[in-house]
């Protein structure tokens, strides 16, 4: 009965733990995906990635924009873009966006 007990507090915690990227496929324990956005089909020669982060889903911090993106690279033209997702057990999660382009 006790094993029982823990496995539905196991299982209701990570119900409940919401940090999600929100975008493309999410797996109930990790998630870790990338998915093309934008693309001009010419070959990128830099990349640039911003960031945002959430924890529990209650704290959400980061700057994701594709301007800070290309900043960090110091990309004029854009010619792909990209989203990287990560989630861990649903206390972690993170959204990337990488600029690609001259």
């Amino acid at each position: 009965m006790k094993t029982k007990g823990l496995l539905i507090l196991f299982f209701s915690v990570l119900e409940l733990a919401c940090a999600s990227p929100g975008f493309g496929p999410n797996g109930f324990l990790v998630t870790q995906t990338k998915i093309g956005i934008f693309g001009t089909g010419e070959k990128s020669q830099k990349f640039g990635k911003a960031c945002v982060f959430s924890l529990l889903g209650l704290f959400a911090y980061g700057d994701g924009s594709i301007e800070n993106a290309k900043r960090k690279a110091n990309i004029n033209i854009v010619e792909e873009i990209n989203w990287e997702t990560i989630s861990l057990f649903g206390i972690y999660s993170s959204l990337c966006v990488e600029a690609g382009g001259k």
